[in-house]
């Protein structure tokens, strides 16, 4: 019976570690593809709490272990705690990285953000911005509003006006707005393949486009708009089919 629940715990501890592996891998490849990305992509609501749960535990595990290294361990508590702890730095750091490259897209397209968070609100799995990130752009707008009241309504210049058209109005009526300030989603980036696709379609302007032969390990220059279907997992926490570099 000892050895039967020796091998239970220690399956459950494998199972544990694989977790924990992917969920770091999850959020890492969520960062980078967030750094490289010309827009701002989906929030990864899901990964980024598992990920916040796994820094909790993490931290209340190395505390352990420091209390009882203090408490007149041979040593070699403390060096496990240190090791620790450095580990623990570079997953905070990968966190807030990724939570930092978003900030500060949205900070240079808070209307197009705001927008794009409206029209997709009903599908929960595919929101574009956290509920943080929603309330900080809806109060960066009314900041601009506020400025533009103030200080560009005094400029008899009509360009000057329009250059900040976009804050004018309501949030209601946003969508209607054809002066939005947005990102480039046809920039040009470096995508690598990380399964086999085989032929892939894409859709440009209306017509429909196919590339063949696309294989694992591939390389190469593309429009974002045209392969950002590559970039998205059809399972939570699964492999995609190419990462941007």
């Amino acid at each position: 019976d000892d050895d039967d629940s020796d091998d239970d715990q220690e399956e459950e501890e494998e199972e544990n570690v694989k977790v924990n592996k992917t969920t770091y891998a999850s959020l890492k490849r969520a960062w980078l593809a967030e750094s490289n990305a010309p827009i701002l992509l989906p929030f990864k609501s899901k990964v980024v709490r598992r990920f916040s749960n796994l820094i909790e535990e993490r931290d209340a595990e190395i505390d352990r272990c420091e209390r009882a290294a203090n408490d007149g361990g041979d040593g070699t508590e403390m060096l496990l705690a240190t090791i620790g702890r450095e580990e623990l730095n570079r997953m905070k750091y990968v966190l807030r990285s990724y939570l930092r490259t978003r900030i500060e897209k949205i900070q240079r397209f808070p209307v197009w953000s705001f927008v794009q968070q409206q029209k997709n609100e009903d599908a929960d799995d595919t929101l574009l911005l956290s509920e943080k990130e929603f309330e900080f752009a809806g109060e960066l707008i009314e900041a601009y509003e506020e400025h533009a009241k103030s200080v560009l309504s005094n400029f008899p210049s009509k360009e000057y006006k329009s250059a900040y058209s976009e804050f004018g109005v309501e949030k209601e009526s946003l969508e209607s707005l054809d002066m939005v300030s947005r990102p480039d989603e046809a920039k040009m980036v470096f995508v690598r393949l990380l399964k086999d696709v085989g032929e892939f379609q894409f859709q440009d302007g209306d017509k429909t486009n196919s590339v063949s032969d696309l294989k694992r390990g591939s390389i190469f220059w593309c429009r974002f708009d045209l392969f950002k279907g590559l970039l998205e997992s059809s399972e939570e926490g699964g492999e995609p089919g190419a990462e941007l570099l």
